[in-house]
């Protein structure tokens, strides 16, 4: 067994109160796969020396990459104004990706990671609301209505070549990733039995995507019997059975140009692109808003399952150091087992006996004497570290404390910023389903 089990093991078996806080989050945290961390900035400054370059490069960068950041987590900006010395304040490290210089003239390219807690009470001070929480990955699919009907996955197709490139530019809580397809999938698949729903076909595209949503654009040239031209887009929004959500864009723009109404220019194309991702970005901001100016507490139920099961060889005396049993096969090597209504804890285990022993844990009821062939039950606390894991890692969480334990059942007390849509929504992006028991209290669904 892991040395990591092994001090949670210590650590149910004390009944430790676990205090976990955002104060508590290392730098690590805070960058690795990071809301916070902003990549690739780059900068040229041109002064009278070369250590002030560097200086007002650096300066430069953070200040480039506080306002990604807040492109990134806040809808509703509020005319933010960023003083020098506040913004580096903000900033944990700067990583240099690579640099040149000559004797006035510095260039290079910054990764910068902020420092999360300070950027959340930045937040809390100039009461704005914001979002950290990413979206799983949703596949794109754009489709070209052209003079000779519909076209995907043409590397000609300007609809198509423009979202390829702007998808690898996006910087935000959503990733977007173009839906390829395969040889097998692209023979099938046609634009009308995925504008027809089809919920197969759409399924198995998501699936070769491994995606769990798609989202297909489509950008369609119309003339009117007026003689007036414009451009109609549209996205479709499949959930990973290949079911129709719902039309999430909309949007028709008008066209100078009637010669040739498929020849779109470029800049429309690209503009058009930039809003509906700009959109999918807002929405998903807006569902998943932080506000800092509010707190909320839950209580959270997680059940504590048997998952093996085996029988007392001989007769168990209240005494007894070692527990024998017909077979510990599938039992941990380390763990915990209930005998009738008595949690036990064994350090080690042979073939058909469980070792070093300490009775009575959780001060369950202890027997003088357990009958042979009395079923014994592998108790399952390894949902506790992931289930805590989880919530450690929510962008809102305050503090979450352990309140007790049983044989069957732990309670944790989890408080938090924000209202609880947002916390619950955040948990089930993190596979984690609990049933409403009341107004504050929930139970973990397995």
């Amino acid at each position: 067994m892991s040395l990591k089990y092994s001090k949670i093991v210590l650590i149910v078996i004390s009944k430790i109160f676990l205090f976990i806080s955002i104060s508590s989050a290392s730098i690590n945290d805070d960058c690795q796969n990071s809301s916070f961390y902003i990549k690739n900035i780059s900068v040229d400054l041109t002064k009278e020396s070369i250590n002030e370059a560097r200086s007002e490069a650096e300066y430069k960068a953070k200040l480039l990459g506080m306002k990604r950041l807040i492109d990134r987590l806040i809808v509703k900006k509020n005319n933010l104004n960023f003083k020098k010395h506040k913004i580096s304040i903000l900033v944990d490290y700067l990583k240099i990706n690579k640099e040149a210089n000559s004797d006035k003239r510095y260039l290079a390219n910054f990764d910068i990671c902020f420092n999360r807690n300070l950027i959340i009470n930045f937040f809390r001070k100039n009461r704005l609301q914001y979002a950290e929480t990413y979206r799983e990955p949703i596949s794109i699919l754009p489709i070209f209505k052209g003079p000779r009907g519909f076209v995907m996955w043409d590397e000609k197709d300007e609809w198509y070549k423009i979202w390829k490139k702007k998808l690898g530019s996006l910087d935000g809580l959503v990733k977007l990733k173009l839906a390829v397809g395969n040889f097998q999938l692209n023979r099938i698949i046609s634009a009308n039995t995925l504008l027809n729903s089809e919920k197969q076909l759409i399924h198995k595209l998501i699936k070769n995507e491994k995606t769990n949503a798609l989202l297909i654009v489509i950008a369609e040239p119309v003339l009117q019997t007026d003689g007036k031209t414009f451009l109609s887009t549209y996205a479709k929004y499949y959930n990973f059975k290949g079911e129709l959500i719902n039309t999430v864009y909309r949007n028709k723009i008008p066209l100078k140009k009637t010669s040739s109404i498929y020849n779109v220019d470029k800049a429309i194309i690209t503009k058009e692109i930039l809003k509906i991702t700009g959109s999918i970005e807002k929405n998903w901001k807006q569902n998943n808003l932080i506000d800092t100016t509010i707190v909320n507490e839950v209580e959270l139920t997680i059940p504590i399952t048997s998952t093996f099961s085996t029988k007392l060889e001989n007769e168990l005396l209240f005494n007894d150091k070692v527990v024998y049993v017909k077979s510990t096969e599938g039992f941990l090597d380390k763990g915990i087992i209930k005998i009738s209504n008595e949690i036990i804890f064994y350090k080690n285990k042979t073939l058909k006996s469980f070792q070093n022993i300490t009775r009575s844990i959780f001060n369950s009821p202890k027997q003088l004497k357990y009958k042979k062939d009395l079923y014994v039950n592998q108790k399952d606390i390894s949902v506790w570290p992931m289930v805590l894991k989880k919530l450690e890692n929510l962008p809102f969480i305050i503090d979450i404390q352990v309140a007790s334990i049983t044989s069957s059942e732990g309670r944790i007390l989890v408080k938090f910023m924000g209202n609880k849509k947002t916390f619950f929504k955040a948990i089930n992006e993190k596979k984690l389903t609990f049933k409403n028991l009341n107004s504050r209290q929930y139970i973990l669904v397995y």
